[in-house]
């Protein structure tokens, strides 16, 4: 049986502890056929194999995220964006210019802001200023506060006399008319609905264009963050790729915990589907997020007494969700950024653990998205309930001066990677884009320097907190493929698994760490086949 592939000459990291290096790897039907020698493997080789010489460079497993809205990297991309932009005269110039191109009943889109590198608080008069007759709706950069306009809030019919809905906040003026800060999903969607839809040919378009991105990024594998407000169209889009042999990526697909009833009804189990696209855990959220200062805490944010952040859904009724999610089978994916979130969604899966996984099936932990706060007496409380943390190193480079500012002193367990591998837990990395770059080599660098992509502050932010580069490899390969109960068939380079490897364009062990965000793919390649060259 001679390999369809042949990739030599390499130092390969397989991230299998019983072989962790090797020099060349043979391929065959999308899977791994062997790993070893060079001579080994091109002895495996035949007159139709094709033969790549990787010239010394690293060869890793094909990257997982962990946690990415995909949908929404492709379509942000073709919006405003407004990510690190601390010049406001910048903000209002390239939100005029969007207004002024709009065609007639368009919205102007956009994302990425934050109101923390600026002087001026978010108003919808500012957005007035520079757009009166088109509505705008711009989403913070955590996508959980939205800055909408006056035609936004005429458009959706939200006025002084709109009800905060449940877990959600209009910010209002002294008066008590709406100034266009939509705090959390409720409150965000009293607009949504009324934006026009992009047609799903386009949407098709955008898809592909995002994953050809991906895989120039190093990345084979995602786990798709579905939330309610998308409905189904991610998934559909997903499924019609597939059908039309064009799903390039392995898609870990969560889905929204508010469709839990119908997948019971319907019987849908985690893990249906096949090896491009399969089900995966249920998907809730237990607060807010840090920078809108909506985290769930156990004290109250520095400076503001009065303000211990949104329960976006109560303990109890996140209880109930897992305790209907364990009858049904699923497996939790819980949203917790607050010290008090993270407790209490610890809380509800210590009391309902992952169901067993059926007959011939891997099991599928529990997962806590982001814990980017945890209070140290919760620190062995993961390891101790098989909770995986599922964490997106790239958001501590723009987050550690506000967490210093909104956590002070409690910022010290503020992404506390190696504590937590230091009290047995098991980590899956991600980026959440499009909240943050979707580019895996700056999350590989911030967990392994805990700095921004200026190198503050110097020496680290909380440098015990420090990973190495093979913990962060690890974080990004093995970890997601045991969090998605897909082990046995990916997260290294192992004879049996599926063919999805990256080539590097330098040696991550070997370079200094400031170099690792400049970290290059050369190929990726995805069940056997080259998608990225």
């Amino acid at each position: 049986m001679f390999a369809d592939l042949t990739l030599y000459n390499a130092k390969i990291y397989t991230v299998d502890a019983q072989r962790p290096f090797a020099e060349a790897v043979a391929c065959r039907n999308g899977r791994i056929l062997a790993v070893g020698s060079n001579a080994e493997m091109l002895s495996l080789a035949g007159p139709d194999t094709r033969r790549i010489d990787a010239g010394g460079r690293l060869v890793l497993p094909g990257f997982i995220d962990s946690h990415v809205h995909f949908l929404q990297v492709a379509i942000r991309a073709r919006q405003v964006s407004l990510f690190g932009v601390a010049d406001f005269d910048l903000v209002r110039r390239r939100v005029a210019a969007a207004a002024a191109a709009a065609p007639p009943g368009q919205w102007v889109l956009g994302w990425g802001w934050d109101e923390n590198l600026w002087d001026v608080a978010p108003h919808a008069a500012l957005l007035d200023a520079v757009a009166p007759d088109v509505p705008v709706a711009l989403a913070r950069m955590d996508m959980h506060t939205w800055w909408v306009n006056s035609a936004a809030l005429r458009a959706a019919g939200v006025s002084a006399a709109t009800a905060d809905p449940p877990e959600s906040q209009i910010e209002r003026d002294a008066a008590g008319h709406p100034t266009g800060i939509l705090r959390e999903w409720n409150a965000i969607a009293l607009v949504e609905p009324h934006i026009p839809p992009p047609d799903e040919r386009l949407l098709r378009r955008w898809l592909l264009e995002a994953q050809a991105e991906a895989h120039r990024l190093g990345l084979t594998g995602i786990h798709d963050q579905r939330v309610e407000r998308e409905g189904a169209q991610s998934f559909r889009l997903w499924q019609a790729l597939r059908r039309d042999g064009a799903l390039k990526l392995r898609v870990h697909m969560n889905l929204a915990a508010d469709f839990l009833n119908e997948a019971a009804a319907l019987g849908l189990q985690p893990g249906f589907g096949d090896e491009r696209l399969w089900v995966g855990h249920l998907k809730a959220f237990a607060d807010g997020t840090m920078g809108s200062r909506t985290a769930w805490m156990l004290d109250p944010f520095e400076n503001e007494p009065h303000n211990r952040g949104i329960a976006v859904t109560p303990a109890q009724e996140l209880a109930e969700i897992a305790m209907r999610a364990a009858h049904a089978g699923f497996p939790l994916s819980v949203h917790a950024i607050g010290d008090q979130a993270v407790r209490e969604v610890l809380d509800v899966l210590a009391e309902w653990p992952a169901p067993a996984p059926a007959a011939g099936q891997a099991a599928r932990p529990h997962r806590i998205e982001h814990v980017q706060l945890i209070h140290p007496d919760d620190l062995p409380r993961l390891a101790q309930h098989n909770i995986f943390a599922a964490m997106q190193p790239v958001h501590l480079q723009t987050d550690w001066p506000t967490a210093d500012k909104v956590w002070g002193a409690r910022a010290r367990y503020a992404y506390a990677f190696r504590s937590l591998l230091n009290h047995g837990a098991q980590l899956a990395f991600g980026s959440d884009a499009p909240v943050a770059p979707l580019n895996p080599w700056l999350g590989v660098y911030a967990a392994v320097t805990r700095q921004d992509n200026a190198g503050g502050p110097s020496g680290g932010w909380y440098a015990p907190e420090k990973l190495s580069v093979a913990e962060a490899i690890h974080g990004y390969t093995l970890g997601p493929a045991r969090l998605a109960g897909k082990a046995h068939r990916q997260g290294s380079i192992t004879p049996g698994k599926w063919a999805d490897l990256i080539v590097l364009d330098q040696d991550l062990f070997s370079v200094d760490p400031e170099a690792l965000a400049e970290t290059a793919v050369v190929l990726t390649i995805m069940g056997g086949e080259v998608v990225y060259e």
